[in-house]
């Protein structure tokens, strides 16, 4: 990371291991904020470090229920940021938070639609059914105290969660797929109305830092000759 780019309101997240994980990455950045994506047995000394702004949990492809399986660092949990937990990742929070997953007797992958029941600023701007992408084998069956169900879905009762207060989210299924239509608003909503991010990493702003950078590394590397030549 470039002395620049620490200085941009930063989204860390943190990888478990799903295939798309790094298309989450890209619609956050396309909607001007910086992010960061760590694997999950890194993610603490990067909170460490630099804590972020906010912190999305991916997918992955093992079940949260079994010993040995992805956890999410407790510092997730204790900094007070906004957490967006996508499908393993939701199911990582409420296995994390005292609620319950299971093993679902079949896996449910395919296009469904949600129906959104309660107003959220994670689904801002949507219609009350939206279509979504759904890949997952295991099933919550009992959410963490102070969450609320926000969507369902014929498959789904757990859609999506919400603990409003302290600005924790979960969703079933993956937003950062073009086969959820409407998943980079839902992103969007998250780093931008929740996590109340600007979105100031423009093209423009990234071509000046990577000009900057070459500049200060060429000056480095001048100033490093001459003292080797006094």
């Amino acid at each position: 990371m470039t002395a620049a780019e620490t200085d941009h309101e930063r989204v860390l997240i943190i990888d478990f291991g799903s295939q798309v994980t790094q298309l989450i990455a890209r619609r956050v950045r396309e909607s001007g904020v910086y992010c960061e994506v760590v694997p999950y047995d890194k993610a603490e000394a990067h909170i460490a470090a630099k804590p972020p702004k906010a912190v999305i949990l991916s997918g992955g492809p093992e079940s949260v229920h079994e010993s040995g399986s992805p956890r999410a660092p407790q510092a997730v949990f204790d900094l007070g940021v906004p957490v967006l937990g996508i499908c393993y990742g939701e199911m990582a929070i409420c296995h994390q938070l005292g609620g319950k997953v299971e093993s679902g007797p079949s896996r449910e992958f395919g296009r469904a639609d949600i129906d959104i029941l309660k107003d959220s600023p994670l689904f801002a701007g949507l219609d009350s059914r939206e279509p979504v992408w759904m890949s997952h084998g295991d099933k919550i069956v009992a959410i963490p105290e102070g969450f609320e169900v926000i969507a369902t879905s014929a498959g789904s009762p757990f859609a999506a969660i919400a603990n409003e207060r302290r600005r924790i989210y979960g969703l079933q299924f993956h937003a950062e797929v073009a086969h959820t239509p409407r998943g980079a608003t839902m992103l969007r909503n998250f780093t931008h109305h929740i996590a109340g991010l600007k979105g100031d990493r423009t093209m423009a702003s990234q071509r000046i830092e990577i000009v900057r950078a070459r500049w200060t590394r060429r000056v480095q590397r001048l100033e490093a000759g001459a003292r080797g030549h006094k």
